[in-house]
């Protein structure tokens, strides 16, 4: 089934905000429920869009999107301003290959993306790309020799802090998510497994944090949970699921969350 983009933007007491809306002022507590989600305007295709990853300004986004073959290719599309859609998609093409590329994440400067590619064995392996400018193409990306086949899904959550995914790695359940320390020409040290009520006995996945690392939103068994604790030194408390995106029917995984934790990108089935 394709799969949409779509956001999520936290309101306040006065009900749903509209999309329209989103770029003005303070726009929400970090507590307050999310309204509906609304496809992201300008990223809506005949194919399978997915995986996008946002600027903190909410002005730069890049994602993947199926070709006609099944495999997926990444893409960068900019906007004005948060109310105006995105524009037309750019191929990124000194980054992708034939193969399979998704879940792309940026570093604040833009300078770094990593993502994952199964271009060197069958399974996802990420990979990392560097350039010179904001506004150069990316270089040959090179696979990360710390992280293994079967790490996937890289969420940069800060220019310090990378979070994964892991099927392949001693955890509680079929897939757990881990965070290792990343510096800025995307070297890595030694991952841990994210602690607190995030990893269980279930499958776990598609890790989107704040800048702060105070929140997380995942996919726990295709539904998407948050989770937030008081300093990135703590463990995760109780994770919720997020109210009308637990339809059993249908595959939810969260993309990106905004800094203030107000907006919250996503993809659906």
């Amino acid at each position: 089934m394709k799969a949409w983009l779509l956001l999520l933007a936290a309101c306040g007491s006065s009900g749903h905000k509209p999309d329209a809306m989103i770029d003005a002022g303070p726009r929400c507590t970090a507590t307050a429920a999310f309204g509906a989600p609304v496809p992201v305007a300008g990223l809506d295709s005949a194919f399978d869009d997915q995986g996008a990853r946002l600027t903190a300004d909410e002005l730069t986004v890049v994602f993947a999107r199926s070709r006609a073959n099944g495999t997926n290719d990444l893409y960068m599309a900019s906007r004005a301003t948060t109310a105006d859609p995105f524009g037309a998609p750019v191929l990124l093409g000194t980054v992708n290959s034939v193969n399979t590329e998704l879940w792309p994440t940026l570093s604040p400067d833009t300078l770094l993306m990593l993502f994952d590619s199964d271009r060197a064995t069958t399974k996802l392996h990420v990979f990392i790309t560097k350039r010179t400018a904001a506004d150069a193409t990316f270089g040959p990306p090179a696979a990360s020799v710390a992280l293994a086949d079967g790490d996937d899904q890289p969420m940069l959550a800060n220019g310090a802090a990378l979070y994964f995914t892991s099927s392949t790695r001693a955890g509680l359940g079929m897939g757990d998510i881990w965070r290792v320390d990343i510096d800025s020409t995307g070297a890595t040290g030694t991952p841990a497994a994210v602690i607190g009520d995030v990893n269980s006995a279930g499958d776990e996945g598609a890790p989107a944090v704040t800048a702060d690392e105070r929140t997380i939103a995942f996919a726990r068994n295709a539904d998407i949970y948050l989770a937030t604790r008081s300093s990135p030194a703590d463990g995760f408390g109780t994770a919720t699921a997020v109210p009308g995106l637990s339809d059993p029917a249908a595959h939810e995984a969260p993309t990106w969350i905004s800094p203030d934790g107000c907006n919250l990108y996503l993809q659906s089935d």
